[in-house]
């Protein structure tokens, strides 16, 4: 699924302050081997049901099982966890599911049939903020065949007949039953989590930590490492000397500035890697000022992309064009960028009707002056100096900016509230894209609608690409809407990005990271032996 995140920005989240466990600064200590992994965020919940971050989706793997995810590359494809078998209705609407039986939670019920149907259940619930729902909507109803075999069926065809089974993590319908639907979000769960992944999660210091114990029991066997601290350190030049000093193990999204100068450190491995990352601009489709397609190809004119890539990238990654990772089939390299044009973007202003000025230069139109705040996130020093630099050039065009900083959980729930003028986002595709939740106006009043946009044009393309089951012909189909979102610039794309994923050598004995990140496989590495 798609979600929120520090993906190709690699700026903190929100959070301040940092004290790192003294005990937790080598790998190993009394003879347990401990893994630490430098995040500069944490999650909003774990919780697969309503958390909306990209590091809680991480944190939410460690801890939970899907029926089925992602294998690796180069093919992606999705491969048995939970669900060790399955068959596809020759009319693609049902798919059944056989469970392994040797699945059990932490408290040492077997997970079974009535979780999965619960989980879908609640996921199917108006009254639970379930984020990716567009992805599930298919779905009619999950019928228990028996304690291990599940059926889903669908309203109609299915594109993917096993992505709806991808997402969410399969919940403990024991322990999270009691909880009212609406009441979901702010349950306690989500703070203490209980899973039957390879993890067991052991503790939470807001801020600070989160600790996981390696999981006994887990049905592929219990990971190499005996714990994994999760250390949230948001400052990226403090979390770089604690992984040079050894405080810090693995660096979740190290920043590329970083990196010529780290990858001639002798005691570093740096795995680099699309992030499946892509950074836009969005602008709220509610507010007046955005609602002209020609105003906003203007402000798509009037950001240097490249300069942003070349000052805060230290050059990787590229000017996008789609709204997902340059990696993905679903992606058009065909579609040239918008280039760095004021003098253009000036033109379209006043074709716009914005040609007035008021006394102190700001564009005017019809008593309304052309001035919005950037929405951000607290601490986020990237995307502060981007909001800078935007501003300085938008200035010169007339049009006024100014930059409003909020706290993680505040500055989610206004973007969900659409109550924001503009802001910077970086978004984390999944291998088969799906544009319902983020551009569709069935989705306009969902959390993943930023921009609240859609049009009949683009609403046809996306149903036409999710009625059509050949991947080829499909991605032919998203080519052409991203035509069209290239033409009516709801989002400014800035570029889409690859990050490198420094481990420390003299602790993790047999680190692999690719494509889906570090969060992955981590329970497959081993601490070096002395």
């Amino acid at each position: 699924m798609i979600r929120r995140g520090l993906v190709g920005l690699a700026i903190a989240l929100t959070l301040s302050g940092c004290g790192g466990d003294g005990g937790e600064r080598t790998s190993s200590r009394g003879g347990v081997h401990t893994l630490v992994i430098g995040s500069s965020n944490q999650p909003d919940r774990i919780n697969p049901l309503v958390s909306t971050s990209a590091i809680a989706t991480d944190m939410e793997n460690l801890v939970f099982m899907r029926l089925v995810d992602w294998g690796p590359p180069p093919d992606l494809a999705l491969e048995p966890r939970l669900a060790m078998s399955w068959e596809i209705a020759d009319d693609r609407r049902s798919l059944l599911m056989h469970l392994r039986r040797d699945v059990f939670w932490t408290d040492g019920e077997p997970t079974t049939a009535e979780d999965v149907r619960f989980t879908y259940d609640r996921a199917l619930d108006p009254a639970v903020p379930f984020p990716n729902r567009a992805a599930i909507k298919g779905i009619e109803r999950v019928e228990i065949v028996d304690p291990y075999t599940v059926r889903f069926v669908y309203r109609e065809p299915q594109w993917e007949p096993l992505l709806p089974a991808q997402d969410p993590a399969i919940m403990p319908k024991h322990l999270i039953e009691s909880i009212p639907a609406d009441q979901m979000m702010e349950s306690g769960f989500g703070r203490n989590p209980v899973g039957n992944g390879p993890w067991i999660f052991r503790e939470w210091i807001s801020e600070e930590r989160l600790v996981f114990d390696a999981n006994e029991n887990y049905c592929d066997g219990r990971p190499g490492f005996d714990r994994l601290v999760i250390r949230v350190i948001p400052e990226d030049t403090a979390l770089r000397t604690e992984l040079l000093t050894g405080g810090v193990h693995v660096y979740d999204r190290h920043p590329n500035k970083f990196y010529r100068q780290d990858s001639k450190d002798p005691n570093l491995q740096l795995f680099r890697a699309s992030d499946r990352g892509y950074v836009y601009l969005a602008w709220n489709g509610r507010n007046p000022l955005f609602q002209d397609p020609r105003v906003r190809k203007a402000l798509t004119l009037a950001t240097d992309r490249q300069a942003i890539i070349d000052a805060f990238r230290d050059g990787f990654g590229k000017v996008a064009t789609c709204p997902t990772f340059a990696e993905d089939p679903a992606y058009d390299p065909s579609i040239v960028p918008f280039p760095f044009d004021p003098v253009a973007a000036s033109a379209l202003l006043d074709e716009a009707g914005w040609e007035k000025r008021d006394v102190d230069g700001v564009r005017i139109r019809d008593g309304l002056r052309f001035e919005f705040t950037f929405m951000l996130i607290a601490n986020n020093t990237i995307s502060e100096e981007i909001a800078t630099m935007l501003e300085q050039e938008y200035r010169k065009l007339g049009i006024a900016t100014k930059v409003e900083f909020f706290e993680w959980t505040v500055y989610v729930g206004r973007l969900n509230a659409k109550d924001y003028e503009s802001t910077i986002l970086a978004r984390r595709g999944d291998f088969i894209y799906d544009a319902e939740s983020v551009f569709h106006s069935r989705s306009i009043d969902e959390a993943y609608n930023d921009t609240s946009f859609g049009t009949a044009v683009t609403d046809s393309l996306i149903d036409l690409a999710k009625n059509t089951p050949d991947r080829t012909v499909r991605n032919g189909i998203w080519h052409e809407f991203f035509r069209e979102l290239h033409a009516l610039q709801p989002i400014t794309p800035l570029y889409v990005s690859e990050t490198s994923f420094p481990v420390r050598k003299d602790v993790v004995a047999d680190a692999r990271i690719d494509i889906r990140g570090p969060y992955v496989r981590v329970h497959e590495w081993h601490p070096v032996t002395r």
